[in-house]
């Protein structure tokens, strides 16, 4: 059995992997007529824009290799086979060839979004907690009716299917799940998006056990589905269905925006030079690389402001930040005024430290792809408003900025 299977590959930057539970296979997403897959492919940006495949792993009840008689077994470890034979393995065995498969199949992929059903999303968490570079291109996990906490029935089922090592894991309280969940929860930072989704009929995995510890309103969705039918939806109408489309689609809408997001290369070519942002730098005397540094961010915060506001985006956020940033060059040009600081370069260079410093603490964003160089232009953006009185230099008026631009003229 091939560990992948496309139901969609067009050579997309973008995949999603579907996968499957306990004793699962890609049934698990098929109705009657169609799968979940491709139900999602009729939508056109979707199609155009992630491939779509099956992670398929071995999964069954009753572990045929297990109770093969010692002889057969003699035999078959010293027989010239052609194929492997497949037994149940743990969840962290599991982990780790989800690892591997994403290193060696999707190593063109830029981006990989999991979606995952019941015990499918635990083996999905042991190879995200694996912090590799396959984890990290990982950027949502929707999990699908998975047992976070386990199941209780995994207790009586492993009285009938003694060393059933998936039914071990699965119990509440195992070892295997008690590492993965504290581990999940010390690494919150690094982790992808995670949407859990849970059934409200799920009589196989209630739904204290398919949220995770310490989640948000807006990280769990309750769908109207039993545990089976949350992985194939009946119509695109289901919630199921609707819910895990918007989510991709919105993972679209917001790389495009994260894409121009990105920090642009400035070239100064005397552009900004008549800015009241660096005519105040100039008449306080600052160094010319500090001067080029404030321009390059300046005309990233720019482009970065008119983005935002042309898509209304997060607007009182940003008037916010720019409240706090004022806040931090205050404290630095209290410093230059008791003689903590020495003279403008080094008020400058404080608080362009200030600001790094303090990117993820005081000046947190949930806004995307703003960091500390956004938030350095930010800080030039105020010293460009002229109703803003924030200077370089103890003495520096608006007469020293006439009378910079008068000898510039005469020059």
């Amino acid at each position: 059995m091939l560990p992948i299977k496309y139901v969609h590959q067009n050579n997309n930057k973008n995949v999603v992997v579907f996968v499957h539970g306990f004793t699962g296979d890609s049934d698990t997403w098929k109705t009657n007529s169609s799968s979940f897959p491709e139900m999602l492919l009729a939508d056109k940006v979707i199609q155009e824009n992630f491939d779509l495949m099956y992670f398929n792993y071995h999964s069954e009840l009753v572990d045929f290799y297990a109770a093969r008689s010692s002889a057969k077994s003699l035999f078959r470890m010293f027989s010239k086979g052609k194929s492997a034979t497949a037994k149940n393995i743990s969840i962290t065995q599991l982990g780790d060839h989800l690892k591997s498969v994403v290193e060696f199949y999707c190593s063109p992929y830029q981006n990989i979004i999991i979606v995952a059903h019941s015990m499918g999303g635990l083996v999905s968490k042991s190879f995200l907690l694996s912090n590799t570079h396959e984890s990290r291109k990982v950027k949502m996990f929707l999990s699908l009716a998975v047992p976070h906490n386990g199941v209780d029935w995994a207790t009586f089922s492993q009285l009938l299917f003694k060393e059933h090592k998936q039914l071990i894991d699965l119990q509440p309280l195992s070892s295997t799940l008690n590492s993965i969940n504290q581990q999940w929860i010390k690494s919150q930072s690094e982790l992808p998006k995670t949407i859990y989704f849970y059934g409200q009929f799920d009589e196989v995995v209630k739904q204290e056990s398919a949220i995770a510890y310490e989640i948000t309103e807006s990280s769990k969705v309750a769908c109207n589905d039993d545990h089976f039918s949350i992985s194939k939806p009946d119509s695109t109408d289901s919630l199921i269905f609707v819910a895990v489309k918007r989510q991709l689609l919105d993972f679209i809408s917001n790389a495009e925006k994260e894409s121009n997001m990105l920090v642009k290369p400035f070239k100064d070519e005397g552009q900004l030079d008549n800015e009241l942002f660096v005519l105040k730098l100039m008449v306080a005397d600052v160094h010319k690389t500090l001067i080029y540094n404030a321009k390059s961010t300046f005309f990233n915060a720019e482009y970065m402001r008119k983005l935002l506001v042309h898509q209304s985006i997060g607007l009182e956020e940003l008037s916010a930040l720019y409240s706090q940033i004022e806040y931090l060059y205050s404290i630095e040009f209290g410093k230059l005024l008791s003689g903590d600081l020495k003279d403008s370069n080094e008020l400058v260079t404080n608080i362009h430290q200030s600001i790094l410093e303090k990117d993820r603490e005081f000046l947190k964003t949930t806004l995307p792809l703003i960091n500390a160089y956004h938030k350095t232009g930010m800080l030039h953006q105020l010293t460009n408003d002229l109703d803003k009185d924030l200077w370089w230099a103890q003495n520096n008026s608006i007469k020293d900025i006439k009378a910079f631009r008068e000898a510039k003229a005469d020059e």
